[in-house]
C-alpha cells in the first residue's frame, strides 16, 4: 500500500523539489501538498498521512504554530511530523522538538544528500508504523 506524505510549504517551487527528493529515494509515497498551516489543518479533518513535512516561516501561521496545533488534533496527534526549512539552527530545532517534531531537516542544495536523509527518516518511520 501507498504511503502518504503532507508537504506543508507556501512555496510551490519546494514542492517540486521534495517530489524530486522523493523520486530520488525510490519509496513509493503519494505526496499531498498544503501551502499554508491553516490549508493543512483543513485537509486533516479528512486526510490521515503516514507523516508530515512541514516548514517553518509561512504566512499567516508559521511552522511552529501548525505543529502545535497538529499536535492539539487528538485524531492526527500520532503522526510524526519533520520540520524541513532552510532556518533550522539550533534554537529552531530545540524549540521543534518539545513542539513535538520527530526530527528536523535543512533543505539542502544536493537533491542526492537530502534524499538519502529523507529516505532514511521514512524507512524508520514506515518500521515504526508498522
Amino acid at each position: 500500500m501507498k504511503k502518504h506524505i503532507l508537504f506543508i510549504d507556501d512555496d510551490e517551487d519546494e514542492l517540486k523539489i521534495f517530489t524530486e527528493v522523493l523520486k530520488e529515494t525510490g519509496l513509493d509515497y503519494k505526496c499531498t501538498w498544503a501551502k499554508n498551516g491553516q490549508q493543512a489543518l483543513g485537509q486533516l479533518l479528512y486526510l490521515q498521512p503516514d507523516i508530515i513535512f512541514l516548514d517553518i516561516h509561512m504566512p499567516g501561521m508559521d511552522g511552529f504554530e501548525c505543529l502545535t496545533a497538529i499536535k492539539g488534533m487528538q485524531k492526527v496527534a500520532a503522526i510524526p511530523v519533520v520540520l524541513y526549512s532552510t532556518d533550522l539552527h539550533a534554537a529552531n530545532q530545540t524549540k521543534g522538538m518539545e513542539l513535538g517534531a520527530t526530527a528536523c531537516i535543512s533543505k539542502a542544495n544536493d537533491i542526492h544528500y537530502t534524499a538519502e536523509i529523507i529516505q532514511h527518516i521514512l524507512e524508520a518511520e514506515v518500521i515504526h508504523h508498522s
